[in-house]
């Protein structure tokens, strides 16, 4: 696929501490020069990123409890439903990793499906940190996303977690229904790495780095174990 035509595959991420109301209403203009998928904000900032975007057909998403999952399930479930209150066309979420480290194999997934659930009918890419997790708990972290009714799975939540490889997308698309999307994210920071991840059977790919990415110019933002 050509460099080009790789933004319509891309979520444009923009997360981290201190993200001011110009850097959100620039992530927005980069969205829509660039055509990429869907452009992900922080919680706060979703009012703002939909004034951008007004007149146009652009997505808006943001993340739920990130980065860590580890709220209250009432916390959790009130973000997500406030977020699709804010108007967000997008959501991924983290998940609760605790509970299933722990054992706690009904918690971690009563706690997703209410998620998946407030967020309704807003679809919900899950987070399943799946580099934290032996075979077994792989196999219950898809299986409870799958139950809980994801729209989409993602191997981790950023590149600090683990780094988006072409064999964890290839488990995850033989692991879910056709029904289930897979989206690959963390530390994507170059071409070779998206065109991989796509190959592999991703269907989209969240990166704060696509407009080096698209463009072929410029530093890729934050390092590899970044978003």
């Amino acid at each position: 696929m050509p460099r080009e035509q790789l933004a319509g595959r891309i979520q444009h991420t923009l997360v981290g501490q201190g993200i001011t109301e110009r850097a959100v209403r620039l992530h927005i203009q980069e969205t829509l020069t660039h055509g990429f998928d869907a452009a992900v904000v922080p919680a706060a900032w979703v009012a703002v990123a939909r004034d951008e975007l007004r007149g146009t057909s652009a997505r808006i998403g943001s993340i739920v409890d990130y980065p860590h999952g580890s709220s209250t399930t009432a916390g959790r479930r009130a973000e997500a439903a406030s977020l699709v209150d804010e108007g967000v066309d997008e959501l991924d979420a983290t998940v609760n990793i605790g509970y299933l480290l722990s054992g706690r194999v009904t918690e971690f997934a009563a706690d997703l499906k209410a998620v998946v659930d407030a967020a309704s009918p807003i679809g919900v890419k899950v987070m399943l940190e799946l580099p934290l997790l032996d075979r077994r708990q792989r196999e219950q972290a898809v299986q409870a996303a799958i139950d809980a009714g994801a729209a989409f799975v993602k191997p981790a939540s950023r590149g600090a977690v683990g780094i988006a490889d072409p064999a964890t997308i290839a488990y995850l698309r033989r692991a879910v229904p056709a029904s289930i999307g897979v989206k690959a994210s963390g530390g994507v920071k170059t071409i070779e790495q998206v065109r991989a991840l796509l190959a592999a059977g991703a269907d989209l790919i969240g990166t704060s780095s696509g407009v080096s990415i698209v463009t072929g110019g410029g530093l890729a933002k934050g390092s590899l174990y970044s978003y």
